[in-house]
């Protein structure tokens, strides 16, 4: 596999690892905005998209409930433009879903999120000691599969093959642990395949019903579903790509790759809802949402109390972020929790985009610095 392959399918570890995926009324959705603002901001979109070399760019903008820009440049597919109302894959946003409904779970008392998984999953290494907390948390100490070599050398070859989580808990497993559990902090794709598969066996429900019943349907989040093969409802956004060393259209290579990590599609206005929702806690008690964003996790590995990841979600001191990358779609959300702003963005690359970094961040990055210029993002 190329070199930008191994780099792409690993960017959401790596880039973590460096920067160190109540209950109320859905909301209804607002007008759109108009004014200088929305302007800048798709100026910003559109100069960064020349600069990147990129297919296509969805991008929204929120203050608190209210909507300051959502729209689309670009063309998906190419010759056809580009338009906000696509689907993307959604990648790292996600994770924070498995955590919420996991303190969800915990708060009805279907399951302990401090309880060894060995009830649920007893036949997997060192389940006695490993929680579900550990798991949300990316302190068990598992291997992380997508950065293992075997995986990398099939799905370069094959983007397109269907995984399970056996299959890819298998990868993890035969490489050593990294650390004794709760000792310490390495991001990994494999504690999200497991923490899935712990929240299915406890609720015995699939994970796709559990986010719908928890999160998505309560939030109004209409365009927004788990998947388990490629498929897209229309409109989608086609995501391009040159990691393989040639420029091909990747949209449905399998997001079972990401299993329970990222395989889901939604709107950037639905990105938006949850992206408000999860920086408020709109789904959580007072208690779990305190907990869910404290710096637990500072003082483990590379990570401190300003810059730290807990339950799904990198945390720059003020801002939340978070940044997907796969298969030709980049993308990155900011939530900024004192002034309750919401970005996001979503890219396709082009023939000579750089493969080898998110190209959403940067966009991401000045579009928060442009309406919150005096605490902007410390994104290194």
């Amino acid at each position: 596999m190329s070199k930008s392959s191994r780099c792409r399918l690993a960017g959401a570890a790596l880039a973590l690892v460096l920067v160190l995926g109540g209950c109320a009324a859905a909301e209804s959705p607002p007008e759109p905005a108009a004014g200088p603002e929305a302007g800048r901001i798709t100026e910003i979109v559109r100069a960064a998209m020349g600069e990147l070399d990129l297919s296509a760019a969805v991008f929204g903008v929120w203050r608190g409930g209210e909507r300051v820009a959502l729209d689309a440049l670009g063309e998906s597919p190419l010759g056809v433009p580009a338009n906000a109302d696509m689907r993307v894959r959604v990648g790292q946003p996600m994770e924070p879903m498995l955590s919420t409904v996991l303190w969800r779970l915990d708060g009805d008392g279907v399951l302990s999120m401090d309880q060894p998984i060995a009830r649920w999953l007893p036949g997997f290494p060192r389940a006695e000691v490993i929680t579900p907390r550990m798991l949300a948390n990316s302190t068990s100490g598992i291997a992380d599969y997508v950065t293992d070599p075997a995986f990398l050398k099939i799905f370069g070859e094959n983007p397109i093959r269907a995984w399970t989580a056996p299959q890819l808990l298998d990868i993890a497993t035969d490489r050593p642990p990294l650390f004794e559990p709760g000792t310490s902090f390495a991001y990994a794709h494999s504690d999200l395949v497991v923490l899935g598969e712990v929240l299915q066996r406890a609720a015995g429900k699939p994970l796709g019903e559990l986010i719908a019943g928890h999160l998505t349907e309560p939030l109004g989040m209409h365009h927004s579903e788990v998947v388990l093969t490629p498929q897209m409802d229309e409109p989608f956004l086609h995501g391009y790509t040159n990691e393989r060393k040639f420029f091909e259209d990747s949209t449905f290579w399998n997001p079972t790759a990401f299993l329970h990590s990222g395989n889901m599609n939604a709107t950037v206005a639905d990105l938006g809802r949850w992206v408000r929702a999860l920086g408020t806690g709109e789904r959580l008690t007072p208690d779990q949402f305190e907990q869910m964003m404290a710096p637990s996790t500072a003082g483990l590995g590379p990570l401190t109390a300003d810059r730290y990841f807990a339950f799904g979600v990198v945390h720059l001191g003020d801002w939340l972020f978070m940044n997907p990358s796969y298969g030709g779609y980049d993308g990155v959300a900011f939530y900024d929790t004192k002034s309750a702003t919401t970005v996001i963005v979503y890219t396709t690359l082009g023939p000579s985009s750089d493969a080898d970094k998110n190209n959403a961040v940067g966009i991401g990055t000045k579009i928060a610095e442009l309406l919150v210029p005096d605490r902007p993002p410390a994104v290194p």
